[in-house]
């Protein structure tokens, strides 16, 4: 389309992807010399520039305004439809800018930006499986896009999808960015080995990236190796001793870690910058906590949980101060509030039941230590199971799959409600040729996850080859529904509508798959196939 945006069209785009939005002036106020220019001649091209030019400095109504006119005259102008698009969406009239980036793309079918601006906005509403669409039409035209692999695989992940973003990301181009959000989804495969190498690689190529070395810091820390963590981010502060968040951050792993003679001298110096910070506040009193300070870590937290009331680790560390100065009612209110915001460590349970005890509630300090050794026990059981389900992954990438079954069959026995680790477990089976075992698994997967596409997608194509036509369609429909960007997803409900005679809509899948990969050759296949077909060519429910 060759679109020739204004100076800081560029940017926009990427606030549209970090969902960064502005307010329209009341009234028009741009530049003499383009606003004469545009009332002397008031081309395409002019109107593109004034719209542009609003459109950068946040005046979206009036680009709007000034982009709205210019289409009365030049209705195909893909560029500024595009430019309305990135006004409307940019000044939050976000269906309205829909239509337009929309109308851009159709005039433009093989050009990447209009799609990834459309993307973009889809996912700052909320509509992910759309927003997948466009990120892989806008990849189809730029394959390397950094913007469009980064924002893929950003959906990818957040539908946890991670295997799918790993593959995606595998063999992109190496850019800061794309490799950090490659070792996010190998982390959340607890790949953490192949993490770290990715990270380690890119952190060669480059030393200075502070982006680089927090993505390294979260791998390192889920490795529990903390002190090649700390070691890493107090190479960081020495190089750049103004960065308050590298500070924040170093602290925040000395605590974690339990170095807190390295954390005593930091605490309070960061407390002197940033006295108002309810996480300095927070991790500050916990510091003076394990020293036994106990009157001012109370000071402390209370002053966090004033500032951030929701944040349950602050009330959590404040019950337990209350618990040891014996101000049980205080330590009751606090750690009872923890856990109705989320806390989750067993502990929680543990030090409510002796603020209980010191208030003469024998009985429900008796349940409240219940409630501490069953989670000690289920702590330890998902320790167990992702440990095994790791090595499991480990072992089938290496092709011994028969350690792997072992060791996806203990996950799954430990942990019976984590629908991945079924899943896990049925591919394991695929490649033993155990078909039976295989079913089973995946059946437990959807029940546990309907959303879980490659589950739903193997469930069915298992029917197909059994000959059960109308459950193979309902696990495929399921799988474009959770991953309505998947292609092969597409390819696979077509053939089997078509195979139980549902040919319109048959070619209504093979259509979605098409409009997904124009050159698969597949769909295409299955596109003539049933154009040449005669009875494909009639009406059929």
């Amino acid at each position: 389309m060759g679109m020739v945006r204004g100076p800081g069209a560029n940017g926009l785009l990427l606030s549209a992807l970090l969902g960064i939005g502005g307010t329209a002036h009341a009234a028009c106020s741009g530049p003499a010399a383009l606003t004469v220019q545009m009332r002397a001649h008031p081309t395409a091209e002019n109107a593109a520039k004034l719209g542009g030019w609003y459109t950068d400095h946040g005046q979206f109504d009036c680009a709007a305004e000034t982009l709205r006119e210019a289409l009365k005259s030049t209705p195909k102008s893909a560029r500024l439809h595009w430019l309305l698009g990135m006004a409307l969406a940019e000044g939050n009239h976000a269906e309205d800018g829909i239509s337009e980036l929309q109308k851009a793309a159709e005039l433009t079918p093989g050009e990447a930006e209009p799609r990834l601006l459309l993307a973009s906005v889809y996912e700052k509403a909320g509509r992910h499986a759309e927003a997948e669409a466009q990120w892989r039409q806008a990849l189809r035209a730029d394959p390397k896009s950094e913007l469009g692999l980064e924002g893929l695989a950003a959906n990818l992940i957040a539908r946890e999808d991670y295997a799918g973003a790993a593959k995606l990301l595998k063999n992109a181009p190496r850019t800061e960015r794309l490799t950090i959000k490659l070792a996010q989804a190998l982390g959340l495969m607890n790949d953490l080995e192949d993490a770290s190498a990715v990270l380690h690689e890119a952190m060669q190529a480059h030393p200075g990236s502070a982006g680089l070395a927090d993505a390294m810091t979260v791998v390192l820390v889920k490795q529990h190796r903390y002190q090649e963590a700390i070691e890493l981010l107090d190479k960081r502060v020495a190089a750049h001793p103004g960065d308050q968040e590298a500070q924040v951050q170093l602290l925040r792993l000395l605590v974690l870690s339990n170095h807190m003679s390295e954390a005593r001298p930091l605490a309070p110096k960061l407390l002197a910058l940033r006295p108002k910070d309810p996480e300095v506040l927070y991790l500050n009193g916990i510091v003076l906590r394990s020293a036994g300070e106990y009157a001012q870590a109370k000071a402390l937290l209370e002053r966090a949980v004033a500032l951030q009331p929701d944040f349950y680790n602050s009330r959590y560390n404040l019950g337990m101060v209350l618990v040891f100065l014996r101000e049980w009612a205080s330590a009751k209110e606090q750690l009872e509030k923890a856990i109705a915001l989320g806390a989750t460590q067993p502990e929680a349970h543990f030090e409510l039941a002796k603020a209980l005890r010191g208030l003469g509630e024998t009985d429900q300090a008796a349940e409240e230590m219940k409630k501490y050794q069953q989670g000690k026990k289920e702590e330890e059981t998902r320790l167990e199971a992702n440990d095994a389900a790791s090595q499991g992954d480990k072992e089938l990438d290496e092709g011994k799959v028969q350690e792997a079954l072992t060791h996806y069959r203990e996950a799954a026995e430990e942990e019976p409600g984590n629908a991945s680790y079924h899943y896990r477990l049925a591919m394991a089976m695929e490649r033993a040729g155990d078909g039976g075992g295989e079913r089973e698994q995946l059946e437990k997967a959807v029940a546990l996850d309907p959303k879980l596409a490659g589950a739903q997608n193997a469930l069915g194509y298992l029917m197909s080859r059994g000959g059960e036509v109308d459950g193979a369609v309902q696990h495929f429909r399921m799988a474009v529904e959770a991953a309505p960007g998947w292609t092969e997803a597409w390819i696979n409900l077509a053939a089997e509508l078509a195979v139980g005679s549902h040919y319109a809509e048959a070619r209504e899948a093979v259509g979605k798959a098409l409009e997904l990969d124009p050159a698969n050759a597949q769909a295409k296949e299955l596109r003539d196939q049933l154009a040449r077909d005669p009875a494909a060519g009639q009406n059929h429910p």
